[in-house]
């Protein structure tokens, strides 16, 4: 009986090894997982403030556009309030829609921490002037649970605006008539006074975007 006591113990103490040993390796695998995020999100926002040597103002990048509703709208429209800014279209079948889901998830998770996301302005500028009309684009945002403004033109005028941002899109025909666009993908943000802070690039882990959004925020 001695005996066998003695082999259970040593059982459970072997027993215990191992599940010290798992929950440690556990604990170094969460560690690395959080230093590989932390040198990523470092890393990004290292290449972002490169980024910033002679990129302009906001209020530099001139455009005349017309939104959503109608209104002829200009870059001094939307000084001195926080803002992101992405090119595209409303046909486009995944890299438009993802951003502004992200996006709105991410304002939406800010909200619930208490900041005050009203004061961002999202600017959607088309790339496409022949299908993207101010009713197209209406259509288009109002399937998106956040504020919106859409701007279109005629072609020159999307070019221009495109030039202004380092911005650039390109028609990519298909079979028919049907055509599609490659087009940038990243958000531009800009603080209240017009100051470019950096881009959220297309499927950015959703914290790294809610972290930018907040620091244009607050």
């Amino acid at each position: 009986m001695q005996q066998g006591n003695q082999g259970n113990d040593a059982g459970e103490g072997q027993m215990q090894q191992g599940c010290n040993r798992n929950r440690a390796h556990g604990v170094v695998a969460v560690f690395l997982f959080l230093c590989l995020a932390a040198g990523v999100f470092f890393i990004s926002t290292k290449q972002a403030q490169k980024s910033l040597l002679g990129f302009p103002n906001f209020a530099d990048s001139t455009f005349i556009l017309t939104d959503h509703n109608g209104e002829v709208r200009k870059n001094v429209d939307f000084a001195s309030r926080p803002i992101a800014l992405f090119f595209g279209f409303t046909y486009c079948p995944d890299v438009c829609p993802t951003t502004l889901l992200s996006l709105a998830d991410s304002l939406d998770n800010l909200g619930k921490e208490g900041v005050n996301t009203d004061r961002l302005q999202i600017i959607f500028i088309s790339v496409d002037a022949e299908r993207d009309t101010p009713q197209q684009l209406r259509d288009y945002l109002s399937l998106f649970e956040t504020n919106v403004v859409g701007l279109t033109g005629d072609a020159q005028a999307l070019a221009d605006s495109r030039a202004a941002f380092g911005a650039f899109a390109e028609k990519i025909e298909s079979k028919g008539s049907d055509f599609t666009y490659d087009h940038s993908a990243a958000v531009y943000l800009y603080r209240p006074d017009g100051v470019f802070v950096g881009t959220i690039v297309f499927n950015e882990p959703e914290e790294f975007i809610r972290e930018k959004l907040r620091r244009v925020l607050i």
